[in-house]
């Protein structure tokens, strides 16, 4: 018997993660150890049902299971999703006592795409009267709190656990009806309490959720608070109309607007072509078709539309599959050759390519920015900076030491590893001279924390390693990071120049940036060079280094070692 107990109270769960096939299988044996076995999404409280197709829907509220017509105050579930881990409650109803273990997993669905879910287990038994007299002593206070419950304190529209629940509902119980679900941000709001304090950055957000409301209430929609300065409304399509949104800006921006801050809100507006996916899914849907304008003061409405979700898959494609690929070696390192004056490759810069088993090559642009938001870059970055500092400990062994390799470094690199340590042990690991390992470090990167960057940038050059400013000129501080941090080389891309509408202008900038670094006795690389009259151009003006496509592309090692005239 005690065995038994102890086998109800810890749940073997396989792993985190399911497919909906594993899921329905457990399911199926856990129902005949627990009262009741089931998998719920805790944002919206609704059952969720595995078919044998693969395919995954919600029903009815999970909270049905006693009657109650409104979700658990504290819910175990929806504390075990926002943590990842095991939660425990008691729910009541008449004499029986619901003892519901909350466990969080991740449903892998048919289309590649992750679903955050919760197990719950639940035992029942009966409730003894002393129990049930103390526990209605209790309710007797706690009907008061219900609003309280359900509404944001300071705002007075719905929180966004009411908000989530209550579009759920209407969504369902109006099913022949078309939706809209709008998400809404206000542009660096935090500057309005760095600069006129938290009185003032209160007084923005009740304002903008009472004409949200106002908005919602003329559509016979809903309005919630989702967090900080976010808001969401859900209203009719039949009654949607982007005019009230822009007409809500102007007041708010006539509002607000001072000399020292513009007021700017955007928002993004999905319309709700899938009403069985969860309202989380919508709002972030919303907040995708925002993202796209979030710096942009000239548009104040976006829309999500099929680019946008493909673009969302691919995100979690990318991020799904990032450490198994990682793992397999599927990241290869490409260099394309940096050339001298004579023409000669003296080495080259490693740029990433995704190799994916079936042949298909992944581009850094369709997974670098993903990686970079989901912190992930830096475990990327310094596989690739082992890959080329083994390279070269190889290239010594062949007689190629002179050959370098030049690798970039990101602005989370800095800010989550030990660069020093890590670069120090890699050429200390393989043998190899720090000299011959270049480091590309972006403007970007170098501004975020100028100080912590100079002492970094310091202590690599002392130990022997070229410094590189990548994208030098883009930036809005190129002058005064040359003032505060020294480096060995700068590197200009020829496209930046390019966007300069007056060729002789473009000239005029190039020659003098050649110069500058040439006083402070830097070389200069100049990328992007595409045509023989660039190179020559190139060449007049004194530029040391070149890079670009006139020379090759980026290719293979294999192919890099036996392809170029290497310099003596």
């Amino acid at each position: 018997m005690q065995e038994a107990e102890n086998e109800k109270t810890q749940p073997k769960m396989k792993t985190s993660e399911y497919t909906v096939a594993e899921m329905k299988a457990f399911l199926d044996e856990m129902s005949g150890k627990y009262d009741l076995a089931r998998v719920v999404d805790p944002t919206e409280c609704r059952i969720l049902t595995f078919h044998d197709d693969g395919r995954v829907s919600m029903n009815e509220s999970c909270y049905g299971i006693w009657n109650s017509e409104q979700k658990c105050i504290n819910c175990s579930s929806a504390r075990a999703c926002k943590t990842g881990c095991h939660q425990e409650k008691a729910e009541h109803f008449k004499d029986d006592v619901y003892f519901i273990q909350s466990n969080p997993v991740s449903l892998k669905l048919a289309d590649g795409s992750a679903f955050p879910a919760v197990v719950e287990l639940v035992t029942v038994e009966k409730e003894s009267k002393q129990a049930a007299n103390d526990r209605e002593a209790e309710n007797i206070g706690s009907r008061a709190s219900h609003y309280r419950a359900h509404h944001d304190s300071l705002t007075n529209v719905l929180n966004s656990d009411a908000f989530y629940e209550l579009s759920r509902r209407m969504i369902s119980n109006k099913a022949d009806m078309s939706w809209m679900m709008i998400t809404s941000n206000i542009m660096n709001f935090r500057l309005v309490n760095n600069l006129f304090g938290e009185l003032k950055g209160n007084e923005v957000l009740v304002k903008t959720a009472s004409m949200l409301q106002e908005i919602s209430e003329a559509s016979r929609g809903l309005c919630g608070r989702l967090g900080s300065d976010q808001f969401a409304l859900l209203i009719p399509k039949a009654k949607y109309q982007e005019e009230s949104l822009l007409n809500l800006e102007k007041t708010l921006e006539r509002t607000f607007s001072s000399g020292i801050f513009t007021f700017c809100i955007h928002f993004g507006v999905y319309e709700i072509d899938d009403p069985s996916i969860p309202v989380s899914v919508m709002c972030g849907r919303a907040n995708s078709a925002l993202r796209t304008i979030r710096e942009d003061m000239t548009r104040t409405v976006a829309y999500f539309d099929h680019a946008i979700l493909q673009k969302i898959l691919l995100e979690q494609k990318v991020i799904g599959g990032f450490d198994e690929a990682l793992k397999d070696g599927q990241f290869r390192m490409y260099l394309q050759p940096l050339v001298d004056r004579n023409g000669g490759v003296i080495g080259g810069e490693a740029l990433v390519r995704w190799c994916m088993p079936d042949g298909t090559i992944v581009m850094p642009g369709d997974f670098i920015e993903t990686l970079e938001n989901a912190g992930l870059i830096q475990k990327l970055d310094m596989y690739i900076w082992e890959l080329a500092v083994r390279q070269l400990s190889k290239w010594k062994t062949e007689g190629r030491e002179k050959l370098t390799i030049s690798v970039n470094m990101s602005a989370r690199d800095f800010y989550s590893i030990d660069v020093y340590d890590v670069l120090t042990g890699l050429v200390d690991r393989y043998g190899v001279d720090s000299k011959m390992l270049r480091l590309e470090i972006t403007e970007t990167a170098l501004l975020v924390d100028p100080d912590k960057s100079d002492s970094i940038v310091s202590k690599l050059r002392e130990n022997g390693f070229l410094v590189e400013i990548d994208d030098f000129g883009k930036g809005y501080s190129s002058l005064s990071l040359l003032k505060n941090i020294e480096a060995d080389v700068l590197k200009i891309d020829m496209g930046f120049l390019r966007e300069i509408r007056d060729s002789e202008r473009s000239r005029i900038i190039l020659k003098s940036i050649i110069c500058l670094a040439e006083s402070l006795g830097m070389d200069v690389i100049t990328e992007g060079v595409e045509t023989e009259q660039q190179l020559r151009v190139l060449s007049e003006m004194g530029c040391s280094y070149y890079q670009g496509f006139y020379f090759s592309r980026p290719v293979p090692v294999d192919e890099f070692e036996t392809k170029f005239v290497f310099a003596e």
